[in-house]
């Protein structure tokens, strides 16, 4: 299958009213390293899903896309703390200065993955500096 055929066939199933099979495209789309995935799936984490907005951050971090910067800083006010582990990996990935003080203020979360990740991409900030 030519690849923009398996992209536009996931980027679909980004649609699908089940949400397994939103998640799965959007881990899937990661997999596949086309970088036209990128809007569709910044688009993606506006689900209603927790765990389809979580894959679509999971795999925004592999892009380090800097167009997901602000998404995923907004996605950082999630309530699951696996949503919010998620979109501070794809911060920590991009290390745009944008999302500095959104980071810095993760270093405070109730969750410890979610401070380990926030630190990290502290880090990759200022080491790019």
């Amino acid at each position: 299958m030519p690849e923009g055929k398996r992209i536009d066939f996931l980027v679909k199933d980004l649609q699908d009213k089940n949400w397994i099979v939103r998640e799965d495209a959007a881990e899937l789309l990661a997999e596949v390293g086309d970088p036209e995935a990128v809007e569709p799936l910044i688009n993606t984490l506006n689900d209603k899903d927790w765990h389809v907005k979580e894959a679509a951050a999971l795999s925004l971090a592999v892009f380090s896309d800097p167009r997901a910067v602000k998404p995923l800083i907004k996605l950082m006010g999630d309530e699951k703390a696996s949503v919010r582990y998620a979109a501070a990996l794809g911060l920590a990935s991009i290390a745009d200065k944008q999302s500095l003080y959104v980071l810095e203020d993760a270093v405070k979360d109730d969750n410890p993955v979610v401070r380990k990740v926030a630190k990290m991409g502290i880090g990759a900030i200022k080491k790019k500096e």
